[in-house]
């Protein structure tokens, strides 16, 4: 008995321990968790971030954005402004008064018609100031100190900038020229301009605007210019169909032109072709019969060398004899006195063949 009551002592001081050990350790890592939460402020993504120190020598805030992760902080003596980092959209359009976003610019035009314009503003906040393209531009310490530290504001100033530039700028428009493109985003350039004049001390950059809509309040203006831009359009594609036609027509003349062209060539090439053909039989015809001619002056020479040389040589008299017996034999009628038909050599003087 006493050794089991021993070791269920032994259990229940190991079991205390454990526990004890537990708690120290989660108390330990409450600590922890709530020295860094106190003494820190995690940055998420998509933001930036400025310190602000409440008071002492450095009293102020921070010149360059904070980047996303852990940044210290000490209660009361410095904060964390959070801005994002990321481009910020802005809506003026129709339908949206009164649900966080403002609704359509209202514009009168310079010969006084109403229009309502749906437009997209791009802009976003810059980290730290420095110069962009030859201009200073603030940073988010000037947003903060100019304008606020609450989204709210920031988000007011940029919509009372651009309401101000965008209506300055469209309003010098007249009715008809918010059909022409090139009008209507020379106006928006200009507005972008001034927006961006205005805005870049405090921080902010207008990235883009976009004209998404626009609609005249009297329905009679847009069917006024709807018929005019159709009777315009109808002109012009009368006069492209005109500039069409005589294109058409003076590329058939070409066409008609290069064709009587290229048979006259096709004419004159064949003609060439048969000049060319004739001259060349009649060379051909010229170097034949010049051959022939060498040819049978060469055989004329031979036989003529021949005979010489039969002639010069002993016993060319009965070779001659023999070759002029058949000629001779053939001959019929006629009269051949005082000669020995066996005498060859009488023969061949009779001939002529000389004896030297």
């Amino acid at each position: 008995m006493a050794t089991e009551n021993s070791v269920k002592k032994s259990d229940f001081r190991l079991k205390d321990f454990l526990k004890s050990t537990l708690f120290l350790v989660i108390l330990l890592i409450g600590g922890l968790a709530g020295l860094y939460y106190t003494f820190g402020a995690v940055i998420p993504p998509g933001y930036m971030a400025v310190r602000q120190i409440t008071f002492g020598p450095g009293q102020g805030f921070s010149r360059k954005g904070l980047g996303p992760g852990y940044h210290w902080t000490i209660p009361f003596y410095s904060k964390i402004h959070l801005i994002p980092s990321t481009i910020q959209v802005l809506n003026f359009h129709y339908g949206q008064a009164g649900y966080g976003e403002p609704g359509p610019l209202e514009i009168k035009t310079s010969d006084g018609a109403d229009v309502s314009v749906d437009i997209t503003v791009l802009s976003r906040f810059y980290q730290k100031p420095s110069e962009e393209k030859g201009k200073e531009h603030g940073g988010p310490a000037d947003l903060i100190t100019n304008v606020g530290a609450s989204e709210e504001r920031w988000k007011n100033q940029i919509v009372g900038v651009a309401s101000d530039e965008l209506k300055q700028g469209l309003s010098s428009l007249l009715t008809g020229e918010f059909y022409n493109p090139h009008k209507r985003e020379e106006a928006l350039r200009l507005a972008y301009s001034r927006m961006n004049e205005r805005l870049k001390a405090f921080g902010i950059s207008i990235e883009a605007v976009l004209l998404r809509r626009y609609i005249y309040r009297d329905p009679r203006i847009d069917d006024a210019i709807f018929n005019k831009n159709l009777q315009d359009q109808e002109k012009n594609l009368k006069e492209v169909s005109g500039q069409l036609a005589e294109a058409q027509a003076k590329l058939e003349r070409e066409a008609a032109e290069w064709d009587a062209k290229n048979a006259t060539l096709k004419v004159e090439g064949e003609n060439q072709s048969r000049i060319l053909r004739s001259e060349g039989a009649l060379l051909q015809a010229q170097a034949e019969a010049e051959a022939d001619l060498r040819v049978a002056k060469a055989q004329a020479e031979v036989d003529r060398l021949k005979a010489h040389a039969l002639s010069q040589s002993v016993g060319a008299g009965v070779y001659v004899a023999r070759e002029t017996a058949p000629i001779i034999e053939s001959l019929k009628g006629g009269i051949v006195s005082g000669v020995d038909p066996y005498d060859l050599k009488i023969w061949a003087e009779k001939l002529g063949v000389d004896r030297k």
